[in-house]
């Protein structure tokens, strides 16, 4: 997982001000008064995925942090809601942002609270977890019996911060580290909370696929207030703004397309001044009666056209009663209306129609039928191939594919061994974003040791042809 004062500094000050689902814990930027001498901070999050166990779902709030020179420390704001951990091998969360006095930073102290931890046993055996017996092949959730939740991290070079100055911190929360052999969670262990760099001077990062209610529209001052579980995101609306899949009477202008109730998707851009510009709104739903609730599947029942999944987000501000995040929900599809979703990719040509399309590993949104469900037991209007988001390595490249081998336990439980992932580089079937190293597939190395986190929609290939993952953002050494 990893915070960050950029990428991840925006991750620790956009999870400490967002925290965003998959990390999103959401907020708008709250600044500080500041001095005379006086620059912006902001921290971001991400996520360094462990090996072994299938880690679900990982909350964790974080309750205070503090900047640190030789002589003083400076507080910043602290995120109202917990930070989902999970969505974050990806993604950036947005934690804090802050005005806060010049000066040369060298430590950051981060104090963290209420972890819970949502896993898949496939040990062989069973297992206990913090006084919790989970038996091979369950599902269990436990809260984990925490060491040193406050822990100090050196910055690897000074943060200088002068008048005016805007930066970013890049903050890694290593699920792999953080938890030992018995998945006991010690925040100063190793290097299970560092600091991958100041992230100075580097590109803001921005903040994807935030699936939200619409509270407002300020046409005024061309702003939407989008909230979910996690929080709240207030994003400016410019002529830069792409609208995608509204109907058609929008105009593509935030008075003509947006509406307070509707459920739409961002993807927002962090600024130096810690506002929040919407690059894109994809319309969702058109009304907010019927909720959003967003999972990973962890089983299938394809003759009762049903599945399990564990809940990661709810679009509902205040969540739905009786689900929460980590919890394992039972979805009935027996009337839903199945589709792909196509937030940046073409996926023309995969199958996503019913009940046996869906497998173990991908993630789906559900529009939740309000009469027919109760708690964790939900019955689908409507199911929604989302992104999954998998780690794992590299076995071979035939670029513009390659293939993931070394998958969660989770898939391996369910027969998967091998994932094809396919990426484009053409603008008409949507343009995958490498970001890491490798800034393409020809450039990625093949048979290698390193993790590579992927995101795009997963699809079930019948006929014995291996499952297809259409990526939108590889993560490459």
């Amino acid at each position: 997982m990893r915070f960050s004062f950029n990428r991840c500094t925006l991750a620790l000050a956009a999870a400490l001000l967002l925290a965003f689902a998959g990390c999103s814990s959401g907020s708008h930027v709250s600044l500080g008064s500041g001095s005379t001498q006086s620059g912006t901070v902001s921290m971001v999050m991400t996520d360094t995925p462990p090996s072994g166990v299938t880690v679900l779902s990982f909350t964790v709030e974080v309750t205070a942090a503090t900047l640190n020179t030789s002589t003083s420390k400076v507080t910043l704001p602290a995120p109202s809601s917990p930070i989902e951990v999970t969505r974050l091998q990806t993604e950036t969360g947005f934690l804090t942002s802050d005005v806060i006095p010049a000066g040369n930073y060298t430590s950051l102290t981060l104090t963290f609270a209420a972890p819970s931890l949502t896993f898949e046993n496939n040990t062989g055996a069973t297992i206990t977890v913090a006084g919790t017996m989970c038996t091979n092949g369950s599902v269990c959730t436990v809260a984990p019996t925490s060491a040193n939740l406050t822990t100090t991290v050196s910055l690897p070079s000074t943060l200088a911060v002068t008048n005016g100055s805007s930066d970013t911190l890049d903050v890694d929360l290593s699920l792999a580290n953080l938890f030992s052999s018995t998945l006991s969670a010690d925040f100063t262990a190793g290097s299970s909370v560092s600091i991958i760099s100041p992230a100075l001077g580097q590109t803001l990062p921005s903040f994807e696929d935030v699936v939200a209610q619409v509270i407002s529209v300020d046409t005024t001052h061309s702003t939407v207030t989008l909230q979910n579980f996690f929080g709240t995101f207030i994003a400016t609306v410019n002529s830069s703004t792409t609208f995608h899949d509204f109907p058609v009477s929008c105009t593509s202008t935030l008075a003509s397309c947006v509406s307070t109730g509707q459920i739409l998707a961002a993807n927002m851009n962090l600024q130096s001044t810690a506002a929040l510009i919407a690059s894109d709104l994809y319309f969702k739903d058109a009304n907010s009666s019927e909720p959003e609730v967003e999972g990973v599947i962890t089983s299938v029942d394809v003759p009762d056209q049903q599945f399990n999944m564990v809940v990661l987000d709810e679009s509902a501000p205040g969540g739905v009663s009786g689900l929460s995040i980590g919890s394992t929900a039972t979805v009935s599809a027996t009337s839903a209306t199945f589709k792909a979703d196509d937030v940046g990719m073409d996926t023309t040509g995969y199958l996503f129609t019913g009940s046996s399309d869906l497998m173990v590993g991908q993630e789906v949104s559900v529009l939740r039928n309000a009469s027919l469900s109760s708690g964790t037991s939900l019955t689908a209007d409507r199911v929604l191939l989302r992104a999954s988001r998998i780690s794992a390595t590299v076995s071979r490249t035939a670029c513009p594919d390659f293939t993931l081998t070394n998958l969660p336990s989770i898939f391996g439980a369910a027969g998967t061994s091998q994932i094809t992932v396919f990426t484009s580089t053409s603008a008409s079937n949507g343009i995958t974003e490498f970001a890491g190293t490798a800034k393409g597939c020809t450039q990625m190395e093949a048979n290698g040791t390193a993790i590579v986190p992927v995101r795009g929609q997963l699809f079930s290939i019948s006929g014995g042809g291996l499952p297809t993952l259409v990526a939108s953002k590889v993560i490459a050494p």
